[in-house]
């Protein structure tokens, strides 16, 4: 089979359990912004963004160390050794962090300045332990290309989640008080059932996956885990300073932003309304996880073919069109999407940053692209100091901007972490594993698309119908174009 139409299939695989899983998720944030205070909101956006930090923590970048060995020819034959290997490490961290969080959480609760919330801190030391446990076997899934059992096995985790938290917060209240179960906030339903129902499909997970878990013995085979430690770690820091990007902006915010900055709201309510938003940006975020989770196998197994970087500059070519049109469709769409996921008013405060926070997550898919070269040369310290050199901006423009810019500060933020990212990723990459990328025709579609959203910001018409009209109008004509311009390329690729 032709090796990007492989891709491509296993990529919307993938991408159907996320992006149903995603679906299924954002059916929630409507209720989530009808039903909790923005404050809440802000307090579930900021334990998540630690979560986020943790969970790089506890898989300790042995996904990726996994599917560079059990990739390898020469390590065929010890393909259960490097399972039971990275599952042992993993195991081994995430119970010790996870016990440790378990015993302090009234003091972190106290100090996150959630004291009444204890329970959550324990009920996500369990959460992210069993999702750290199951991450080696959904790797293995991965590399198997058994990706029709990944989709299941996600979907189900989602869909129970999903299901239990319309349980708690839509027909609990019908038939007993939710103040009975938790202590709520302004007479509101409490945010510990958002966290109960994920604790309680994380407890599942690991039924779904039993034929793959039941293989797992710990072991300590020096053969392997000095090794993979050593490819490990970089992707460890790699990790952590890729959150700081990802992620700080959410736990940052409310501490950087003066009061009255936003004359209606207080830090911790436009935490809430900047969460919300970030959601909606999610939609570019949701085509990057598909193209990683289908990307980082293709990428390995294909590494010591001598087509490989003709192939790789062709990938990163598809990948960058399609980012294009999901940030050309959802930021000119914006305001019909804010309306119906986001049902509260006050939270469609921030929606005028979402293109710039769908850009930033568009540069980051053409980093993960990039990335490529020093993944499959085992040059993962280039990682660590590229994402190291990311986070730095990160920091930096948030810490000088928040207090400025508020909302935008931190759009801006991501934007020049991930422009600086590709830049010094491309340049190291041309030295040590060149791929013959081209840019140009992306980079006219990007103009072209930033043209038509500003274009579409800026014509103002009385009827909201017709407004909404030609938006769709504007997304469906440059969808048709850039299908236009790549047919003859695509029926290229597809014959090859």
């Amino acid at each position: 089979m032709n090796p990007l139409k492989k891709l491509a299939g296993q990529t919307a695989l993938y991408g159907v359990s996320t992006i149903l899983g995603r679906v299924l998720n954002y059916a929630l944030v409507p209720i989530h912004t009808s039903i909790f205070l923005e404050s809440q909101y802000g307090k579930i956006s900021d334990l998540y963004a630690y979560v986020a930090f943790f969970n790089i923590l506890y898989t300790f970048g042995m996904e990726t160390a996994y599917f560079r060995f059990a990739s390898q020819k020469k390590y065929q034959s010890d393909q259960t050794a490097i399972y039971r290997s990275a599952l042992t490490w993993v195991l081994l961290i995430s119970f010790v962090v996870s016990a440790f969080l378990f015993w302090q959480a009234p003091t972190i609760a106290q100090w996150l300045g959630y004291a009444e919330d204890a329970h959550i801190i324990r009920w996500l030391a369990v959460i992210m332990l069993i999702d750290a446990f199951v991450a080696i076997p959904f790797a293995q899934l991965r590399l198997e290309n058994k990706a029709r059992w990944f989709v299941i096995t996600k979907l189900s985790n989602l869909g129970l989640q999903v299901g239990l938290q319309l349980f708690f917060l839509l027909l609990l209240p019908q038939l007993m008080n939710p103040s009975a179960w938790f202590a709520s906030e302004e007479g509101a339903i409490s945010v510990s059932f958002v966290f109960l129902a994920n604790l309680i499909a994380s407890l599942a997970t690991p039924f779904l996956l039993w034929p793959w878990l039941a293989k797992f013995r710990p072991i300590w085979d020096r053969r392997f885990i000095k090794p993979m430690l050593t490819y490990a770690i970089p992707i460890l820091l790699m990790g952590l300073a890729g959150m700081i990007n990802e992620r700080i902006d959410i736990i940052l915010f409310a501490d950087l932003l003066p009061e009255n900055f936003y004359p209606d709201k207080t830090p911790q309510q436009a935490l809430g309304t900047y969460g919300a938003s970030v959601k909606l940006s999610i939609f570019m975020l949701l085509a990057v996880q598909a193209f990683r989770y289908a990307g980082e196998p293709f990428f390995f197994s294909g590494a010591e073919d001598k087509n490989a970087p003709s192939l790789f500059a062709q990938v990163m070519h598809y990948f960058t069109v399609f980012s294009i049109l999901i940030l050309v469709a959802v930021s000119i769409n914006v305001e019909l999407i804010g309306f119906i996921f986001l049902r509260s008013e006050g939270f469609r405060d921030a929606l005028y940053v979402v293109p710039f926070l769908l850009f930033g997550k568009l540069l980051y898919g053409i980093y993960i692209n990039l990335s490529v070269w020093f993944k499959i040369t085992d040059r993962t310290i280039f990682g660590t100091i590229i994402a190291g050199a990311g986070a730095v901006v990160t920091l930096v423009v948030n810490i000088l901007l928040i207090p400025v810019l508020g909302y935008l500060g931190c759009a801006v933020a991501s934007i020049s972490c991930y422009f600086v990212m590709c830049i010094v990723c491309y340049y190291y990459g041309r030295k040590h594993y060149p791929i013959p990328y081209f840019f140009g025709p992306s980079i006219v579609y990007l103009i072209a698309g930033i043209g038509l959203i500003y274009l579409s910001f800026a014509v103002d018409l009385p009827s909201v119908l017709w407004k909404n009209g030609l938006n769709i109008g504007l997304t469906l004509l440059f969808a048709l174009i850039v299908f236009l311009r790549e047919k003859k390329n695509l029926q290229i690729y597809s014959k090859a």
